[in-house]
């Protein structure tokens, strides 16, 4: 007889309820406390439990702190902020191990099930194909009774009862071994799909139940009354990012910016009502200081060749990094200390190619950017944060700032014309990078990133494109002279702005000239200007110098004949034996280097 799928899995659901409703070994009932604080990192958070103490308890006692969610780190849990009461030792321990036990014998419930289902499984494949087999005997007695009987036909004899009862047999067999074969299909059927809820709880039962812990503290409480301590531990499987919302706003030339924070946690407990603080320092950093040991140097016969140190130079660079990183992250002395070295070592590499290399390629070469910024946030109210993938927005803090509006236009890249805003970080909080949803007059203008920004710092952002202003670059002239053994080339160019508003706007025209560090070969001169080129300290000193041109412009209302005009001209003065041309691919890549560094300020 056949034991019915469905009775198989009701019986083990019943062993498996049996075996979960088995009561929990006898001990100290553990108090749960409350989550009063939360400060989260980015990848991991410290819980804060608050657990008050029963006032007429006295003496040396201990109490269980408990469950502690699946993502406890149980090396960082520990006890602080007592009051009223001595901490004497903390130990974390696992939930109790029969919880596992009764798993196991699920599991292997669950196997013995998946194997009678494996063999009732080949069973009926088996007697499907015994059915076949008698169908196709049946088909062929068919081809030999048919031409029998026709052959009887012709020569006037047929027994018409023995033909019927035999063509009633062939019906009744075929039609029997037809419908046997559907039933065992439709049995396999339903034995798969049971198969298949087996192995995937044969699969959740393999990794085990997930862990919890429990904290055991022991405590010395002199006298009876009020007491509580503050239970801290790591949790996994957390982190934040931020996310700001920029809105410009050009009548009152200011902007609001909302500073909110993408949280999520699925530590495996819920945060209900909690005080937050957000960070982006390294909770587990060591507090080992770098040391600096002597540079060691040797000498030998032979002069090194000067260049092709940039690869060497960035590799050298980015393993100091690496290093200093790892000692912070060190576990042990030893550990810290080799990294330490290591650290020291890469430093070595690169100060011996700042003595060897020219100084015009040292200036090319990247030192690794700045360092991260170790923030911390307080969220002004409590939060609640339930324990699942889906991020949750909160604010962290807004602020209403001045601003200086102005345009950009780039001509020689682009005849768009692009609004951009001058403030500064007057939070009183440094701005960790980020993502940036940008607003103008109400409008959404579209997504930019800032950089990390100290308190107090300008910085600047763009509000998108301004199809009402255009900018257009016209080449009016060219002269190409030798004069003795140079050659001299001169070039002039006009700037059309039209301005389709009805008010005038502020326009940052930039334009360049060819530019080159050796001017004993190359010298570059800018000629007559319609317009004067900005006194901005910072042009001056970072982008003039590099052939940068800029022009600070009001642009009044008008375009064609009413157009704003800038004309300039600038000359080059080289050998007449040499040519210009465009830089190589190693110096075009230190370039694409020194570029994305300066962007990214």
């Amino acid at each position: 007889m056949k034991t019915p799928i469905s009775a198989i899995l009701w019986t083990l659901s019943v062993s498996f309820l049996a075996a979960q409703d088995a009561s929990p070994p006898a001990g100290p009932a553990p108090v749960t406390g409350k989550i009063s604080e939360i400060t989260l990192y980015q990848g991991t958070a410290v819980v804060s439990r608050l657990v008050e103490i029963p006032a007429d308890k006295t003496g040396s006692f201990e109490i269980v702190i408990g469950p502690l969610p699946s993502a406890t780190d149980a090396s960082s849990v520990h006890a602080d902020q007592a009051k009223g009461v001595t901490v004497r030792s903390v130990a974390c321990r696992s939930r109790p191990p029969e919880e596992a036990a009764k798993l196991q014998g699920r599991a292997g419930e669950v196997t013995d099930a998946i194997d009678a289902l494996e063999v009732k499984t080949a069973i009926a494949k088996n007697e499907i194909a015994l059915r076949r087999i008698r169908q196709n005997y049946l088909k062929d007695l068919q081809n030999f009774v048919a031409p029998a009987a026709a052959q009887e036909m012709t020569h006037g004899v047929i027994q018409s009862k023995e033909i019927e009862a035999v063509t009633q047999m062939h019906f009744r067999e075929y039609e029997k071994a037809s419908q046997e074969i559907m039933k065992l299909d439709l049995e396999i059927q339903e034995d798969a799909k049971a198969l298949e809820l087996l192995e995937k709880e044969k699969a959740t039962l393999a990794a085990g139940p997930p862990v919890t812990y429990d904290a055991v503290v022991y405590l010395d409480k002199p006298a009876a009354g009020p007491a509580s301590i503050s239970l801290n531990y790591f949790v996994g499987d957390c982190g934040w990012s931020p996310v700001y919302n920029v809105r410009g706003d050009t009548a009152s030339k200011g902007v609001t910016v909302e500073f909110n924070a993408l949280i999520f946690q699925v530590s495996g407990e819920d945060w209900k009502d909690v005080k937050v603080a957000l960070s982006t320092a390294s909770p587990k950093t060591s507090a080992y200081n770098p040391r600096l040991s002597p540079l060691y140097v040797d000498v030998s016969t032979g002069g090194g060749a000067q260049g092709g140190n940039a690869d060497s130079y960035k590799s050298a660079v980015q393993e100091k990094n690496v290093a200093i990183k790892s000692q912070f992250l060190g576990k042990s002395t030893d550990e810290i200390a080799s990294q330490n070295f290591r650290a020291n070592d890469s430093a070595a590499s690169v100060q011996l190619i700042e003595l060897s290399e020219r100084l015009s390629e040292l200036r090319l070469m990247d030192q690794g950017g700045e360092e991260d910024l170790s923030i911390r946030y307080e969220l002004a109210t409590p939060i609640s944060v339930i324990s699942r993938r889906d991020a949750q927005m909160v604010p962290v803090l807004q602020h209403q700032a001045p601003a200086n509006f102005y345009h950009i236009a780039v001509p020689i890249l682009t005849n768009s014309v692009f609004r951009e805003a001058e403030l500064a970080n007057a939070t009183g909080r440094d701005l960790l990078g980020g993502q940036v949803n940008v607003f103008l007059d109400g409008e959404f203008k579209g997504r930019t990133e800032i950089p990390s920004i100290a308190r107090g710092r300008t910085f600047t952002l763009g509000f998108g494109v301004d199809g009402q202003v255009k900018a257009r670059r016209t080449l009016v002239d060219r002269r190409d002279d030798v004069q003795g053994g140079n050659r001299r080339v001169s070039v002039s160019s006009e700037i059309i702005i039209d301005n389709f508003k009805q008010e005038p706007v502020k326009i940052r025209l930039r334009e360049r000239m060819p530019y080159m560090e050796d001017t004993t070969n190359l010298r570059v001169s800018v000629g007559e200007m319609s317009q004067e080129l900005s006194t901005d300290a910072d042009y001056l000193r970072y982008e003039k110098p590099k052939g940068i041109l800029r022009w600070d412009l009001d642009a009044p209302p008008g375009s064609l004949d009413k157009s704003t005009s800038l004309k300039y001209t600038y000359s080059l003065e080289f050998d007449k034996s040499l040519t210009l041309r465009d830089i190589n691919k190693e110096q075009k890549q230190r370039a694409q280097q020194e570029f994305l560094k300066e962007y990214k300020k």
